[in-house]
């Protein structure tokens, strides 16, 4: 068996990005269970998983970029001969660059003010605040963006695909997040602060009183 560090890199460059797809199905989740919460102790662990896993992304980032740099470097000398300048390599650089730039200006501070919020707040219903940081349509929209944008990412590194059609993937993948994001947000329950499990006791406690 004849193992070459074109394969032990293309392995390791692999591998991270299902890490990284890993960890954003993971927050992912906890913008649903977030969305769908009555009350903050549904919350809270999912709170201090995702600011935990959040600064990791784009860490993960950067390790792709630089396996992707040796692997296309090392790609020169294998039988399909690719480099820098080929349309595909250029535009996974150029879409990985933007996905994080996006995750820094846009997802990384409404990712911590949700995670402070619900580190705040006391067990019992949860605050509207909460509710309203969670379901904030440009933190849902981008978030799927730039999980599918990462997609279109991956489907250049296998098909390779020339010219122009090279930017064609990203932007389909980044396009599609975006509604598969509305569709969700579409299908979360309307937030009623009157019909909270605190919020029914109290009013029957209330109820009770006044008879």
């Amino acid at each position: 068996m004849h193992v070459t560090l074109f394969g032990v890199v293309l392995f390791l460059h692999i591998t991270v990005a299902i890490l990284a797809f890993a960890m954003a199905g993971v927050l992912h989740t906890s913008l649903q269970v977030i969305g769908r919460a009555r009350r903050v102790e549904e919350v809270r662990s999912w709170g201090a998983v995702a600011h935990r896993l959040e600064p990791l992304l784009p860490v993960l980032a950067l390790v792709l970029l630089g396996l992707g740099a040796w692997l296309v470097h090392l790609g020169e000398h294998t039988d399909d001969a690719f480099r820098f300048t080929d349309a595909w390599v250029l535009t996974a650089i150029i879409s990985v660059v933007v996905v994080e730039a996006i995750g820094g200006v846009l997802l990384k501070p409404r990712g911590e003010k949700l995670s402070a919020l619900i580190a705040a707040a006391p067990d019992g219903p949860i605050p509207a605040e909460i509710t309203a940081a969670g379901r904030d349509r440009i933190f849902w929209d981008m978030a799927h963006l730039t999980t599918f944008g990462f997609l279109g990412v991956v489907f250049l590194m296998a098909a390779k695909p020339d010219g122009a059609w090279a930017a064609v993937y990203p932007i389909a993948g980044a396009l599609v997040g975006v509604v598969v994001s509305r569709l969700q947000q579409r299908g979360l329950p309307a937030y009623d602060a009157t019909n909270l499990p605190g919020q029914r006791a109290a009013s029957s406690a209330s109820s009770e009183v006044r008879a």
